[in-house]
């Protein structure tokens, strides 16, 4: 369908057309510009996210990166303190607690949020 088509059907100039396309291109288009470029093609705009892993990937994914900085803090202050653990205890450690946040809301929380829920 040219530009002079789809322009006559959506109801504007053919340089609106060719601008549209410019910003398809770049990534600057709206889902509801895309609505009505689809209603005008006589066709469903299908939006869809999917996912690169399965979500219990995901969510053990999350939980052990919150683990990771929650219990890296604690980590930090134990060695401070001469108390610290070998690496594979601390592995160990991160495993276990990520299990914990898993059953938990707090599998994505990070940072302070995250350290402060953690210690609840």
């Amino acid at each position: 369908m040219s530009q002079a088509v789809l322009a006559e059907r959506l109801g504007v100039s053919a340089a609106a057309v060719n601008k549209l396309e410019h910003a398809e291109r770049r990534g600057g288009i709206t889902i509801a510009k895309l609505a009505e470029v689809a209603v005008a093609l006589d066709c469903s705009l299908v939006y869809a996210l999917v996912p690169n892993s399965t979500l219990e990937q995901t969510v053990m994914a999350q939980a052990r990166k919150a683990a990771t900085e929650i219990l890296g803090y604690v980590g930090r202050t134990m060695a401070l303190e001469a108390q610290g653990i070998d690496d594979d205890r601390q592995r160990e450690a991160i495993d276990r607690y990520a299990r914990q946040l898993t059953a938990s809301s707090k599998v994505w929380r990070t940072g302070r949020d995250g350290l402060e829920a953690g210690l609840e």
